[in-house]
């Protein structure tokens, strides 16, 4: 077997975009985390997965909860991902939230936002693998540049125009 520490290394160097995944709890205190293992997992019908670590603090509320929202981060958005990232935060006071018509939490300038319904769980290591059949999509801010994370560090990717990356090939 591999160690923990160089398999974290390799993974490293894969660059990620970073989401936030939010839930509401019932006495209505927003809750979640900051995730780089997202991804769509079907077109038909459309779900999701989120890798959620079953330390998190926010583990238990997200794997009750009935629905919770993915936002895919603008770069802007570094401290609103550093809070989520971080334990014991105030999550509501992490960035500027509206409610949508499904009556999530949704939290403003991010890329995208998507709405699930949570629709299963597996075991997957010391993580676990949340999918969510998605009920609904938005772009608050689709033309901005997106929140990327690599080798430890989160990092801005250059503003897309016109199908090409700005400032790519200098």
């Amino acid at each position: 077997m591999i160690a923990s520490g160089e398999f974290r290394q390799a993974m490293g160097r894969f660059a990620t975009g970073v989401t936030v995944v939010t839930t509401q709890q019932d006495d209505g205190t927003i809750t979640g985390l900051t995730a780089n293992a997202f991804s769509a997992l079907s077109l038909d019908p459309p779900l999701i997965l989120v890798c959620v670590g079953y330390n998190a603090g926010s583990y238990a509320v997200l794997r009750q909860a009935e629905r919770f929202v993915v936002h895919i981060l603008a770069a802007d958005q570094t401290e609103v991902a550093r809070c989520f990232a971080s334990s014991g935060a105030d999550k509501a006071s992490c960035g500027q939230w509206q409610v949508s018509a499904r009556g999530n939490p949704v939290l403003e300038g991010c890329l995208a936002v998507i709405e699930c319904r949570r629709s299963a769980e597996h075991e997957g290591g010391d993580h676990a693998i949340l999918i969510g059949a998605v009920e609904a999509t938005s772009f608050p801010a689709d033309d901005a540049a997106p929140l990327t994370y690599y080798r430890g560090q989160l990092n801005a990717l250059g503003r897309i125009d016109g199908g090409a990356v700005a400032g790519a090939g200098k």
